[in-house]
């Protein structure tokens, strides 16, 4: 029986036509700079052309077959083409850095950040997130164009804008930054980005230290970026998996710190009266932008605190809730708990309403709380159930102090013009009956509270069954110590 075939995607042939072209000429022009032929003719300005067109062309047949990443691939191209732009714009012109060749790499980059944050939104909504553009992406975005745009306007020697290499550098490791955040390993797209962009930061660095005349593998080294993109494959749709996003991780700190830091020293120079008055201009901007990024960062970091406490929160009483209480057990060593439950509250319920009943809950708490210290624990369960953890309180202690939660609870209420006395029972238990960390703590409570609801109400303290409270004897005749 013949082997099936992998399906390959619309455009195979042409891919890797294109890879093909755009490592043959990587090779070719390694080979130049290696023998020491590789000038800076016609002929290597039309040699460099093909990996940055080739890589455009890919990309946009990534984005022509559809799917989550197309916006994003459609930004790697459109970023391939605008680099091509701005070297054959430059190369064709003397001297040999121009500002309107700097202006389109600068462009570039600005794409492949677009590129980058496309290509996370579509990651999460592979992974069945919501894929949304909000306030903090929109203000990543511009500081990212303010920051880029300051250090590309800083002049070099010799009338080189070396502000664009250095902003290539900062870009660069942001991307790979952007890229690697938060994940413990990268599929083959990721990988082949992330080799491109480090290639790319370490050429941008060695323009940034030395001419661009007469270094050959720099040629060769620049051409890394477009051939390595234009071999990252689309990564295969995956089943959806159930996430929960990070508020502050690198994504969310990367950008604005770099930019915030490179605005900054900017300013620095530009009190020396060295820096040209639009690179300080769009500093200042970008330090700007980076201030109202940070407060927007609060605000959803205070949003997320209100969401938590919420959550542990129960919303008639204001007492903590069961989640919150097994939070707390969690953490205790040693103590009592005490859980207690209304007797009556149904009729109350019944007779009056439910709106009385929550004035009686309501109530119930206050005068609980009053009898306990500021370290102890009153939570709600839910319905007329409460539980009141002590911690370090003896068995002994958590008795004493029911029947005084017992007296005052018992006192009776006027709810409506009604006078409402309840009954209420109260079980006890400590840490020394039962672990807190496995959930026996509120079982065993939960034992000693119908204990006392069986004998008419009031208090009564857990006790071991007799059946496990003395020591089992093992038969000599059985024993391997006999």
């Amino acid at each position: 029986m013949p082997k099936a075939r992998t399906p390959q995607l619309r455009g195979y042939p042409a891919r890797q036509a294109l890879r093909a072209s755009a490592a043959g000429v990587v090779v070719l022009l390694g080979l130049m700079a290696a023998t020491g032929t590789l000038g800076a003719g016609p002929v290597t300005l039309v040699l460099t052309t093909v990996p940055f067109a080739a890589c455009a062309a890919i990309c946009l047949l990534h984005a022509h077959a559809g799917g989550p990443q197309r916006a994003a691939w459609t930004a790697a191209g459109a970023a391939m083409a605008t680099l091509l732009a701005g070297n054959v714009w430059a190369a064709g012109s003397e001297p040999f850095h121009t500002a309107a060749g700097d202006y389109l790499t600068v462009v570039g980059f600005l794409l492949l950040y677009l590129f980058v944050a496309l290509l996370r939104q579509a990651g999460h909504e592979l992974s069945g997130r919501r894929s949304v553009f909000n306030g903090a992406d929109w203000l990543d975005g511009l500081a990212t164009t303010l920051g880029i745009t300051a250090l590309a306007c800083v002049d070099g020697r010799d009338s080189e804008r070396i502000g664009v290499h250095l902003a290539g550098v900062l870009v660069f490791v942001v991307l790979i930054l952007l890229v690697t955040a938060g994940r413990a390993r990268l599929d083959r797209t990721q990988a082949f980005v992330v080799a491109a962009f480090a290639a790319a930061c370490i050429t941008q660095g060695m323009l940034a230290l030395q001419p661009y005349a007469g270094a050959g593998y720099l040629v060769v080294l620049s051409l890394a970026l477009p051939t390595l993109l234009a071999f990252a494959p689309t990564p295969e749709p995956t089943a959806a998996r159930p996430s929960t996003p990070s508020i502050v991780a690198w994504p969310t700190l990367a950008v604005p710190a770099f930019f915030s830091v490179s605005s900054l020293l900017l300013l620095t120079i530009g009190q020396s009266g060295n820096l040209p008055a639009l690179s300080s201009s769009l500093a200042a901007a970008c330090v700007l932008a980076v201030f109202a990024r940070a407060g927007l960062t609060f605000k959803e970091l205070r949003d997320l605190r209100d969401v938590y406490q919420q959550a542990r929160t129960d919303d008639l009483t204001g007492l903590p809730n069961r989640r919150a209480l097994y939070e707390h057990l969690d953490g205790l060593s040693s103590g009592s708990l005490l859980l207690l439950d209304l007797d009556g509250f149904k009729e109350v319920n019944d007779s009056v309403g439910h709106a009385a009943g929550d004035q009686v809950l309501v109530q119930t708490a206050d005068r609980i709380r009053n009898v306990l210290t500021p370290s102890q624990v009153l939570a709600r369960l839910g319905g007329d159930e409460f539980a009141i953890l002590l911690p370090s309180a003896s068995l002994t202690e958590a008795v004493e102090l029911a029947w005084r939660i017992h007296l005052a609870v018992t006192c009776p209420s006027r709810v409506a013009d009604t006078q409402i006395r309840l009954g209420v029972s109260i079980g006890v238990t400590d840490t020394h009956l039962a672990d807190a960390r496995s959930g026996e703590l509120l079982r065993t409570a939960d034992i000693a509270m119908y204990a006392a609801k069986r004998q008419g109400g009031g208090v009564a303290p857990y006790k071991e069954p007799a059946a496990t409270a003395t020591v089992r004897r093992l038969d000599p005749h059985l024993s391997p110590l006999a």
